[in-house]
């Protein structure tokens, strides 16, 4: 994780998102835990929330079933998820478990599970909320068998793009205005893509010779827990040095779900499309607004979706999404 934080263009710079000033706010940001967050206007709203089995998952899913909503969570198998489940029931004092809670089993690395859970979500009459927080960090660099893409590529990006088109529809059907949250990290401000059309970046980002994992991606989203303590994170760090200053700096689980909450309760017609981390709605980032972002974007768009389950595709053309299937 520290080679991922200073292996960048970023590290030195004096670019108000670059990684010391991120660690600084990281340091100096205090988290409201999330069961003092008032969640109260989350009553009898419909959430989904994916990856619950652990982390700031499933902290999250156990503050909003504090109140009467309907929770619809998601793990990669049923035991896992079904142990997500108990521990959110669990964590309430039984006369105050008034929360709903649907388990949908999602496989995040297959499009066959992904089709499936087009159809699990469409017997929801509609959906308040979507908090797409399921994702993986690998060091080394792995083939989605099913998909023939690299597995954080497909997890974090590919994924969860299909899981937000399917989620968009439901959420168009709220009664109140649906509110969407893409979790993400503050290291998409420290992007430095070498390559300006989505083919030549899928390119780059299938080739073994070439994983960094430390310096690969900057995809936008809404919110960023900061470094916080998850499973996320299993694979990496035998060093005794580096899980030292880690567990230094990082947040706990329940102060990064927080930042979900705050984020979710923030979401309004004046914050669409704006990061969130720290507390507060920032800026976007140099990265992600210069000219080489933006030309990259518009290559990555079409792209991106031309190669997503049919399924998919078929719920873009309903939302009047163009895209070139070429």
């Amino acid at each position: 994780m520290l080679a991922f934080s200073l292996r960048n263009p970023y590290s030195l710079s004096f670019d108000r998102d670059g990684p010391f000033p991120v660690l600084y706010r990281l340091l100096r940001t205090k988290c409201t835990p999330t069961e003092e967050i008032d969640v109260t206007g989350f009553e009898n709203k419909t959430i989904l929330i994916t990856g619950v089995t652990s982390g700031c998952g499933l902290r999250c899913a156990k503050a909003f079933a504090r109140v009467a909503c309907h929770l619809i969570v998601t793990a990669r198998n049923r035991e896992k998820g079904e142990d997500a489940v108990r521990q959110i029931i669990d964590s309430l004092e039984p006369s105050l478990c008034t929360a709903k809670v649907d388990l949908l089993e999602l496989e995040m690395t297959s499009e066959r599970s992904i089709s499936a859970f087009k159809y699990k979500l469409s017997k929801y009459a509609s959906l308040d909320v979507a908090i797409l927080n399921a994702g993986v960090y690998q060091p080394e660099f792995t083939i989605c068998p099913e998909t023939g893409q690299e597995e954080t590529v497909q997890v974090n990006f590919l994924s969860n793009c299909a899981i937000a088109l399917l989620a968009i529809p439901s959420l168009l059907r709220s009664h109140d205005q649906g509110r969407l949250l893409l979790i993400s990290s503050e290291a998409y401000a420290w992007a430095n893509p070498k390559q300006h059309t989505f083919s030549m970046l899928l390119k780059q980002l299938g080739d073994p010779d070439a994983y960094t994992s430390y310096e690969r991606y900057h995809i936008i989203a809404c919110a960023s827990p900061g470094f916080s303590r998850s499973s996320l994170f299993r694979s990496f760090n035998s060093s005794k040095i580096a899980q030292f200053l880690e567990d230094m700096v990082c947040r706990s689980s329940d102060e990064g779900a927080s930042q979900y909450i705050m984020a979710a309760k923030g979401l309004d017609d004046h914050t669409n499309g704006a990061f969130f981390s720290d507390g507060r709605f920032r800026e976007l980032a140099t990265a992600a607004i210069s000219e080489a972002a933006t030309g990259l974007c518009d290559s990555v768009w079409d792209g991106v979706l031309g190669i997503l389950p049919v399924c998919v595709q078929a719920v873009a053309q309903d939302l009047l999404i163009p895209f070139s299937t070429q």
